[in-house]
């Protein structure tokens, strides 16, 4: 579903491109006040009179790292936040958002390993409702923000600063695209 050339397409680069959904970085968000600051990356569909419904789709480090945060995040999500270092592209944090609260399997401190499972997608609520992304659909996703700036790892509440625009996010957040297209590379041998 989220694959090149399907409806939900993450690799789409530009956010004007006439076949780019909501789920790409820098698609405007709330009438354009703020821009996405993330790619989201759909796991599964329910339909919408199933009752709390549970993803089963594990959400995996991208690379070896220490988590920095863990809390609350968007409409009864979690977030994990995660410093990452590379040779390619050095130290960078990367927040994953929206998993299921009650499947986070890792805590602050913890040192992960690239591949290891850190938790699982989770369903948006508000008020007990999923919030309508796609039609007559309830969607789970992975909701993926890069921070260049590894060096600053002081993240405990500072990654989303509402008055930053149009990202209400810290300074350094990026386009996660290149990051994710070689990690679908690595773990499906294809671009």
């Amino acid at each position: 579903m989220n694959d090149k050339g399907l409806l939900y397409d993450w690799s789409i680069k530009n956010p004007t491109d006439t076949n780019a959904t909501q789920t790409i970085y820098g698609r405007n968000r709330n009438g354009g006040r703020r821009k996405h600051a993330a790619r989201d990356l759909y796991t599964d569909f329910f339909e919408r009179n199933i009752k709390n419904p549970k993803s089963n789709v594990e959400i995996v480090a991208i690379a070896d790292g220490e988590v920095l945060d863990k809390r609350d995040f968007y409409l009864d999500t979690k977030q994990v936040t995660i410093l990452h270092e590379t040779s390619k592209y050095g130290k960078f944090i990367v927040r994953y958002g929206e998993l299921d609260s009650s499947r986070i399997l890792v805590n602050i401190g913890d040192k992960v390993k690239q591949g290891q499972v850190i938790g699982c997608a989770g369903l948006m609520l508000k008020n007990g409702i999923h919030p309508n992304i796609i039609p007559n659909k309830q969607v789970m996703m992975l909701h993926f923000e890069y921070f260049t700036n590894g060096n600053d790892t002081n993240v405990i509440g500072k990654l989303t600063d509402t008055s930053k625009l149009p990202f209400q996010r810290r300074n350094d957040i990026a386009d996660p695209l290149e990051i994710l297209q070689e990690g679908y590379k690595n773990t499906f041998g294809e671009n």
